[in-house]
């Protein structure tokens, strides 16, 4: 297992000149060069890449020039170890309908020809001329035909100089004059992550697995198997004099040894299992297994095992090599021709490192020697100022002390702002108006508020460190389906699949679901609010992701958990929309029903008996109220029809 910043890492060879390593610094890769002997350059300058790039090979040409590909970018770029501070030369791969990045290259010291393979199994030659203005010349390219996966690694052949070794799942033996696939052989599960050509044999491993196959290239049949405990990182063999020797780190950053690897199998009876003798008696042959003799591991001072990076042999010389404080390697060497390693177990003291032990000279060393890129704040929200200074004013502190009195109620509100930020929301209220009279126009909503710039660093940060808790608080905060877009947009492509992979955890344990933790979020089923980042990471990345898969199933394993959820959720939808469809039936007939008993009354009420109230005193009032008039109108009756017959009488007199 590398270590945390660590991306790649590559000796200069035999004789050990020096070793170029990329890592992350600042949440930026970085291209570094660090000479391991006495030589005329004793600078190490580092190279900042570009921030979208991926850095994930580099392969010497000689001593002095080195390439660098990148797994996710259609150019690689050769570089001179004598001054890495400038890139000597950029090569651009040829433009096509399908998007294609550097895979993997080998060189050939004897033709002084590079060949190099893209993503599309384009396979390219480059002349090497380190006194031309053009050190790398394209001299031809094309499209391996017959290739159905990508290519992981590419050897060349140590008996034939017109075939190529082209690894994979499966070795392919490739004839650059007919252009055809020759043999094949099956291999592992996943792809080949390193291999070392000795002899007329070629040994291989592969991600994630633990043995170590050794080929013979003339039977193209596997002949020894070589069984370590934990899973690959890299490995290297040498044989010096009348011996050989195999060292592989382990993911566990353990060195494990095997003594003799190239010599001849001997097969016994006792240790073949009955479907292996099978085989034997059909092909007369089968295939040992070897058990590592010893395991080289790295203590500190605190008695706790620490990593180591790399390793390399140097004839008589096994070199392992460890990064110091993320920044420089630091080197031990051991014979192993004169140890034995007899012991199941070596341990070996880290060393504390200096530069100047290691004789390097370069532009601050006191920067180089204070600077640790291990002390770095984890950042746990974008507006999280916690874990920040108090803003003083220096102004303010020159102040007499009745001046600071009267000031206590404005300038606290700026010097216990970060402080006040744990406090609750009622709290904060109340500060408001005071900040807005000092003239800072503050948004109470806008605090607690990601930011789409920090947001996408932070989560880039989650997904790099692995951060669950982190990745979760940004998922179940962002609740804007607008920063969503904008922080899936911004998000560097490398980080994809792994966000993918988490989203897709999120999705099977249904987190927050019927939670109070859902309900303080507004979500209810969080599934909702994965969904809007599924679907942005979709179609801002898909390009990337169909070229990811490379036609391998890559990408079809890494969303299987996500499709499986998604189908197990999915299960239950078609009787949801037929109970939703039944559930609108019956509230539309009901509405109807109601409609039609109103128009039935001919928009006249009617009321219940119940719902009228008498009031006894009131109508007899007006009982009487009606007779008393009536009487008052036959009296007013009477007295017009006696006028009306005085009035008569007068008349006729």
């Amino acid at each position: 297992m590398a270590s945390n910043s660590l991306i790649t890492s590559e000796f200069s060879g035999v004789p050990v000149t020096g070793i170029a390593f990329t890592n992350i610094s600042l949440d930026k890769p970085v291209l570094k060069y660090q000479p391991l002997s006495n030589t005329s350059s004793e600078t190490v300058t580092p190279l900042p890449l570009d921030a979208t790039s991926r850095p994930s090979t580099i392969n010497w040409i000689d001593e002095t020039y080195f390439v660098v590909l990148y797994d996710n970018k259609p150019y690689f770029e050769l570089m001179n170890s004598n001054d890495i501070s400038r890139i000597d030369q950029h090569v651009d791969l040829v433009i096509s309908s399908q998007p294609a990045s550097c895979s993997c290259s080998t060189y050939d010291a004897k033709r002084k020809v590079l060949y190099l393979l893209d993503t599309s199994n384009r396979l390219y030659t480059y002349s090497f001329d380190s006194t031309s203005d053009s050190v790398l010349e394209e001299t031809s390219n094309f499209v391996v035909t017959e290739l159905t996966e990508s290519i992981s690694k590419i050897a060349l052949h140590p008996s034939d100089d017109d075939k190529l070794l082209l690894l994979s799942n499966t070795l392919y033996e490739f004839n650059l004059e007919s252009k055809q696939l020759e043999r094949s052989i099956n291999l592992f599960v996943e792809k080949v992550n390193c291999y070392d050509v000795i002899d007329n044999t070629i040994i291989v491993s592969s991600n994630n697995d633990r043995f170590i196959n050794l080929i013979d290239l003339i039977q193209f049949k596997v002949q020894k198997i070589f069984v370590m405990n934990a899973p690959i990182v890299k490995f290297v063999i040498n044989k010096y004099k009348n011996k050989s020797i195999l060292a592989a780190i382990d993911q566990d950053g353990f060195v494990e040894v095997f003594k003799e690897p190239l010599a001849a199998a001997q097969n016994t009876e006792s240790s073949m299992t009955p479907n292996s003798k099978r085989r034997r008696r059909n092909a007369n042959k089968m295939v040992a297994s070897v058990q590592p003799t010893s395991t080289i591991k790295l203590v500190n001072d605190q008695k706790s095992f620490s990593k180591i990076d790399n390793i390399i042999f140097d004839h008589d010389q096994l070199t392992i090599a460890y990064l110091q404080n993320e920044i420089y390697f630091i080197t031990d060497k051991f014979n192993w021709f004169i140890n034995k390693f007899d012991e199941a177990e070596i341990t070996v003291l880290r060393k504390k490192g200096s530069l100047d032990s290691l004789k390097l000279r370069t532009e601050d060393k006191a920067s180089l020697k204070t600077y640790n890129e291990n002390n770095q704040v984890t950042i746990r929200t974008g507006d999280n100022f916690i874990d920040l200074d108090p803003v003083v004013d220096q102004e303010e502190t020159g102040k007499g002390d009745d001046d600071e009195e009267d000031e206590e109620d404005n300038g606290d509100d700026f010097s216990t702002l970060v402080s006040r930020l744990d406090k609750s929301t009622s709290d904060l209220g109340t500060k408001l108006p005071s900040l807005l009279r000092n003239g800072t126009k503050h948004n109470e909503s806008n605090k607690f508020r990601f930011k789409v710039g920090t947001l996408t660093t932070n989560l880039s940060q989650a997904l790099r460190n692995n951060d669950n808790a982190m990745f979760d608080v940004i998922i179940n905060n962002t609740t804007e389906e607008n920063v969503v877009r904008s922080t899936v947009s911004q998000l560097e492509q490398h980080f994809v699949l792994k966000m993918l992979d988490k989203l897709a955890e999120l999705v099977y344990k249904n987190r927050f679901k019927n939670t109070t933790e859902g309900a303080e979020y507004g979500m209810g089923n969080s599934s909702i609010g994965l969904t809007t980042w599924i679907r942005y990471v979709l179609i801002y990345h898909g390009t990337y992701l169909i070229g990811a898969a490379g036609g391998n199933g890559d990408l079809r394993r890494r969303l299987g958990l996500l499709g499986m959820s998604l189908e197990r959720r999915a299960s239950n939808m078609n009787r949801l929309l037929e109970l939703k469809g039944r559930l609108s039936m019956v509230t539309v007939k009901v509405a109807v029903t109601r409609e039609l008993e109103n128009l039935g009354t001919n928009g006249q009420p009617e009321y219940d008996e119940d719902d009228v109230e008498y009031i006894e005193d009131e109508e007899d009032a007006l009982t009487e109220n009606d007779s008393s008039e009536d009487e008052h109108v036959e009296d007013e009756g009477i007295e017009d029809d006696d006028d009306d017959g005085d009035d008569d009488d007068d008349v006729e007199d």
